[in-house]
C-alpha cells in the first residue's frame, strides 16, 4: 500500500543544501558563544578563531560526528503506555508551547498567562488521542522569572503521563530539570534508558549558538536526554528570502548543534529540527501560518532523512489571534503539507497569534485538524476484501448499500467522522462557526471535568517541586 507524500526536494536539491551547508561552516562558521563548547570543538579538530567565539567546522570534524548520532530515539511516556520510537514510519504530533498569553475559555479574554493555565492545558492534552506528547504550552507568569521554566516543568509533569519536552536556558537548569524526570522514574540511569522528557535548544540565527542554551544542550546530552537544536531562521531577516538559501543556513545551525551534543556525550540522541519562516514585509511580523514555512519544514523533513536522523518540525502553527477562518486555513494549510512530507515529529497544535497565545478551544479544534489530516494519509488498501465484486455483483445495478450487514459492520472503520464539524447544513439562527467553536468549548469543560491523570507519588510530587522552587538560573 502506498502512503500518500509530498516531496519538494529532489535528490539532487538534498546534495546541493549538504554541500553549500559544509562550505558554509568551513569557511565561514559560528559563533560558539560557551567558552566550554569552543574547547571540547578545539580539541575535536575544529577551528576556534583566535580572540573571537568563531568556530569553523571542518569537513572531517562534522562527517566523523554526525556519523555518532543514533538513528532512532525513544520518548519515552511516564506509564509506558505512550512511548514513542521515532523514526518508525508515523508521524508524532505535540502541541504548541511558550505562549505568553492565554484565551480565556470562559470570557474570550486574552491575558497574562499562569501556572494554573498550564495545569488545564496540559491535562485537556493528555485527554486527546490525535495528540502524542507535550511542550508546556503557556509561560508560568505567576511565578517568579528565575524559576518560570522549571515550573512549567514540574506542572507539565504532574498534568500529564505523556512524554514532555521542554527547554532550558543553562546547564544549571538543564540539570534540575533532568533530576525531576530522575526523580519520577528512579534515577538517572533508569532515565538514561527510558528518557519521559527531551529539550528544545534553540540556536540563535543566523549562525550563532548562544552560551546557556548551547551548554544546556551539552549537559542533557550527557545526561542521555534527548534534545532537538531547532533552528528558527527568518527569511529576509536572518536569511536571504529565498528558501535554498534559509534551508542552508538552518541546516547549517542543526548540523553544529549535532556536532556539539557528539563531541559532548558520543551517541546523545539528537533531532533535525527547523521551525524557519518568512518575515511578513508589512507588519515586521513571523509568518507562522505561512505557505513558506509549510515548505521549508517539508523540506527539513527531507533534510533529515537524508542524514538518517530523527526529525522535528513545526507544523500547524497560524497568524490569526482567534479561532476562525484564518486560523483553520493556515493550520489545515502548513499541517497538510508538512505532514505529508513525513517528518518523524511536528509542534504546533493549540497555539494562535503567531504562538504567543494558547488556547484550550483552539486546541480541541486543532486536535480535530491533525485527525482530518492522518485520516488522508491512511494508505488505500486496494484487495479482494476491499473491492467487494462479489457484493457489487450481487447488489448490481440501482442497488443500496446502505442496507448491507457489511456497511453496518465497517463504517466506523472505513469513514471518518468528525467530533466537531457540522454537516447538517443551514440551521436559521445558529451560524455553523459559531456551532464548532461552542462544541470545542464544550468539549474543553467536559476534559476539565472528566478527565483524570494518573497522579505522582506523593514523594516524588515532594522531589520535583522542591527543585523547580529552589532552583535559579546563572
Amino acid at each position: 500500500m502506498a502512503l500518500p507524500r509530498l516531496h519538494v526536494l529532489e535528490k539532487a536539491d538534498l546534495e546541493a543544501i549538504d554541500e553549500a551547508t559544509r562550505t558554509l561552516l568551513a569557511r565561514t562558521g559560528v559563533e560558539v558563544h560557551s567558552e566550554a563548547a569552543r574547547k571540547a570543538l578545539e580539541i575535536a579538530g575544529a577551528e576556534v578563531v583566535k580572540g573571537s567565539h568563531r568556530v569553523r567546522f571542518l569537513r572531517g570534524v562534522l562527517r566523523e560526528n554526525l556519523r555518532k548520532a543514533p538513528r532512532e530515539i525513544l520518548l519515552a511516556s511516564r506509564d509506558g503506555r505512550r512511548d514513542i520510537r521515532v523514526p518508525d514510519g508515523h508521524t508524532y504530533v505535540s502541541t504548541d508551547g511558550c505562549g505568553v498569553n492565554i484565551l480565556d475559555l470562559e470570557t474570550g479574554e486574552r491575558r497574562e498567562s499562569t501556572s494554573k493555565d498550564l495545569a488545564s492545558l496540559t491535562r485537556v492534552g493528555d485527554a486527546l488521542e490525535p495528540l502524542d506528547y507535550e511542550w508546556p504550552m503557556c509561560v508560568a507568569g505567576d511565578v517568579p522569572s528565575e524559576i518560570h521554566d522549571l515550573v512549567e516543568a514540574a506542572t507539565a509533569l504532574e498534568n500529564t503521563t505523556k512524554h514532555i519536552q521542554h527547554e532550558a536556558l543553562s546547564a544549571k537548569e538543564a540539570e534540575a530539570m533532568t533530576d525531576m524526570a530522575a526523580a519520577i522514574v528512579g534515577g538517572r540511569k533508569e532515565l538514561r534508558r527510558r528518557p519521559i522528557i527531551s529539550s528544545i535548544q534553540c540556536p540563535v540565527s543566523p549562525l550563532v549558538l548562544e552560551e546557556g542554551s548551547t551548554e544546556a544542550l551539552m549537559a542533557f546530552g550527557r545526561a542521555g536526554v534527548p534534545v532537538a537544536p531547532m533552528s528558527m531562521v527568518l527569511l529576509g531577516g536572518s536569511s536571504p528570502v529565498d528558501l535554498a538559501s534559509a534551508l542552508v543556513v538552518s541546516n547549517a545551525e542543526i548540523l553544529a548543534s549535532v556536532v556539539v551534543s557528539q563531541i559532548a556525550a558520543p551517541g546523545a540522541p539528537v533531532f533535525w529540527s527547523i521551525a524557519s519562516g518568512p518575515i511578513d514585509m508589512r507588519s515586521g511580523s513571523f509568518g507562522a501560518g505561512s505557505p513558506e514555512m509549510a515548505v521549508l519544514s517539508a523540506a527539513g523533513a527531507e533534510l533529515a532523512r537524508h542524514y538518517r536522523l530523527p526529525s522535528l518540525v513545526a507544523s500547524l502553527g497560524c497568524d490569526a489571534d482567534t479561532p476562525g477562518f484564518q486560523a483553520a486555513m493556515e493550520k489545515m494549510g502548513t499541517g497538510m503539507a508538512t505532514l505529508l512530507a513525513g517528518p518523524d515529529t511536528v509542534s504546533g497544535i493549540g497555539g494562535l497569534d503567531t504562538d504567543n497565545t494558547m488556547s484550550l478551544e483552539q486546541l480541541v479544534l486543532d486536535a480535530e485538524v491533525v485527525d482530518y489530516i492522518q485520516r488522508v494519509m491512511r494508505p488505500v488498501r486496494v484487495d479482494e476484501e476491499t473491492i467487494h465484486l462479489d457484493m457489487l455483483g450481487r447488489v448490481g445495478p440501482a442497488g443500496n448499500y446502505l442496507k448491507e450487514k457489511h456497511t453496518l459492520l465497517h463504517f466506523r472503520e472505513a469513514l471518518w467522522s468528525s467530533k466537531l464539524l457540522l454537516r447538517e447544513g443551514f440551521v436559521e439562527g445558529h451560524p455553523n462557526e459559531e456551532r464548532v467553536r461552542e462544541r470545542a468549548r464544550a468539549r474543553v469543560r467536559e476534559l476539565l471535568a472528566k478527565h483524570e491523570v494518573a497522579p505522582l507519588d506523593a514523594d516524588v510530587r515532594k522531589r520535583i517541586w522542591e527543585i523547580a522552587r529552589s532552583e535559579t538560573r546563572e
